[in-house]
């Protein structure tokens, strides 16, 4: 697969925040103890923009093709701004998707072409990197905290490589890649859609574990952090929301952090659940991992395969609050300042887990599965 790779700024005011989770350690939810990990990452914050550039419009010349703005997402619109020079030479902007917007119901049924569609804010493949690589910049900052992150050809979806996680066994333990800002500006729209392709080894039969993450600040609350995550809890799938103050470095900038809690962050002031009754995770093969986060409706929709998961769509509210009220709206951030992708798990029981992510891409219509 050829790689393509872009992101559109959305602009804010606000400062990047970011979420987690507190979980106890035995098998229900809770607030409870972090156990102490290793935490490693690799790179620096980077700029978000493709290749060495800044700037909203494609790739400056450097790994990956450029991407030009587009038109209206939904109308066609004409055609968008011209994009970088990329190190193949190639470039150019492209108009707007037509008639591949929302459905009334916000299914994807009349979702863009797999790959990597007209209008998709990030596309990413991996085969842009060295097989072995665990330094992403500027791309991506690789975090691991008692797991590790790399690309390798071990497990392709398409192409020759993918990205490759393991974590170790117990509770807390991530292994991600993440794209942040810090100064505010939005990384993903306020409504977006994203499809990656995931094979997991297992699923843990008890503990919260997670694959995707959005995060931002609350109106008014710069460092704090609102995140929607969707991932699994007690064998079956679920949705997840949480409200927590963002750790800072002496400096005053955020701390890089997963989804997840390290041993020494304070617990979130709201941590709230919908598990389903019955959709589960496929295990040992490659599932189509779809998802539609809408902080303007406080929104999460989840499907697997192509197929939606209604026990754990979210309109307003969750089902659950391990910390926080049990009426918690899932109020989203301004902005989507930070996006987080891997595979995280919570709870001691949780066993070691090795899986492998691969053909992502996000933007602001749903995405087919390639």
């Amino acid at each position: 697969m050829k790689l393509l790779f872009g992101i559109v700024f959305i602009g804010s005011s606000l400062a990047v925040a970011c979420g987690g989770e507190a979980r106890s350690t035995s098998t229900g939810s809770g607030s409870g103890g972090v156990a102490a990990g290793t935490g490693t990452d690799t790179g620096g914050s980077g700029s978000p923009t493709n290749g060495g550039g800044t700037g909203s419009s494609g790739g400056a010349a450097g790994t990956g093709t450029g991407i030009g703005g587009s038109g209206s997402p939904t109308n066609g619109g004409g055609s968008g701004s011209s994009g970088g020079a990329s190190a193949s030479g190639s470039g150019g902007g492209s108009g707007g998707v037509a008639d591949a917007g929302n459905t009334s119901d916000g299914s994807v049924s009349n979702a863009a072409p797999g790959g990597c569609p007209a209008g998709a804010v990030i596309c990413e493949d991996f085969e842009r990197y060295s097989d072995g690589a665990t330094d992403l910049s500027p791309n991506w900052q690789a975090y691991g905290y008692s797991g590790t992150v790399k690309v390798d050809s071990t497990k392709p979806h398409a192409g020759s490589r993918a990205l490759h996680v393991t974590v170790q066994a117990g509770g807390h333990h991530y292994a991600d890649i993440i794209k942040q800002t810090q100064d505010g500006t939005a990384v993903l729209p306020q409504v977006h859609y994203g499809r990656m392709m995931v094979w997991v080894t297992q699923v843990p039969g008890a503990s919260h574990w997670s694959l995707n993450h959005a995060a931002g600040p609350p109106a008014g609350m710069k460092t704090v952090a609102a995140k929607y995550s969707e991932g699994g809890e007690r064998g079956k799938l679920m949705a997840g929301y949480s409200v927590r103050q963002r750790p800072l470095a002496p400096d005053g900038s955020f701390l890089l952090r997963g989804g997840g809690m390290e041993a020494t962050d304070g617990n979130p002031t709201a941590d709230c659940s919908k598990v389903a009754q019955t959709e589960t995770m496929p295990t040992k093969s490659w599932v189509c991992w779809q998802w539609k986060f809408d902080a303007t409706k406080n929104e999460t929709h989840l499907w697997v395969n192509k197929t939606e998961q209604t026990e754990v769509a979210v309109v307003g509210k969750g089902t659950a609050c391990s910390t926080g009220g049990a009426n918690t709206v899932w109020q989203g951030p301004t902005a989507f300042t930070k996006l987080i992708v891997g595979w995280e798990h919570y709870q001691d029981d949780a066993m070691m887990q090795e899986a492998w992510l691969d053909d992502l891409a996000i933007g602001p219509d749903p995405i087919d599965c390639p």
